[in-house]
């Protein structure tokens, strides 16, 4: 009964030399879902006004160019923290020593998600915008006023800012998604867990 007693836990099975961590099946899972929702979003954005703004009113900047702002920073937390959430639930232990080690490589998923769309979306856009110009090459307008040029200069520092801002926050949550998908990958939670009484009501 003693030697019972006294045996200790098997170790994890060690790695093999040149074998990696990333599982790109979760990866690339996760950076679809990122991208469709990122494309539902920015659609949504757009057909409720949010896509564009209009400096030229009589106080300025107005509301719309800070809803812009404040949506530029939603697009990609929301994606970012979805596709991470898939990618660290669909990702199988594969020799984690630790818990923290298992963490860690959840959240490392999560980081891989959100760099492959944001490099995804990018490419598109800057795509998008080579062909758009190329097609209607834009031409000087002498009419615009000196502040005018100033008020599309500040709109355009505070787009750019959101957008820095949402792709820091995409990250950070595509890394906490990620932790909370693979928290829940161990424990075993059922996705019913997170339906309300009347979709459970619904589905019985």
């Amino acid at each position: 009964m003693s030697d019972i007693d006294r045996t200790t836990p098997a170790a994890p099975p060690a790695a093999k030399p040149g074998v990696s961590y990333l599982e790109w099946g979760a990866i690339f899972g996760g950076a679809m879902v990122a991208g469709a929702l990122t494309v539902v979003l920015t659609q949504f954005g757009t057909g409720i006004g949010l896509a564009t703004a209009d400096p030229t009113l009589e106080d300025g900047l107005t509301w719309g160019i800070f809803l812009v702002g404040l949506w530029l920073v939603f697009i990609p937390f929301a994606s970012a923290s979805a596709g991470g959430y898939v990618a660290g639930r669909m990702r199988s232990h594969f020799g984690d020593g630790t818990e923290d080690e298992s963490e860690f490589r959840d959240g490392i998923h999560g980081i891989v998600v959100w760099a492959l769309a944001t490099v995804a979306m990018g490419l598109a856009a800057g795509f998008s915008a080579a062909v758009s110009s190329a097609l209607a090459p834009a031409a000087a307008d002498p009419e615009v006023s000196a502040e005018m040029m100033q008020l599309l200069h500040s709109a355009s520092t505070i787009t750019a800012f959101a957008a820095g801002a949402g792709a820091v926050l995409g990250a950070a949550g595509a890394w906490f998604a990620a932790l909370a998908g693979g928290q829940h990958r161990d424990e075993g939670i059922a996705i019913s867990a997170f339906r309300g009484p009347f979709f459970r009501r619904m589905q019985s």
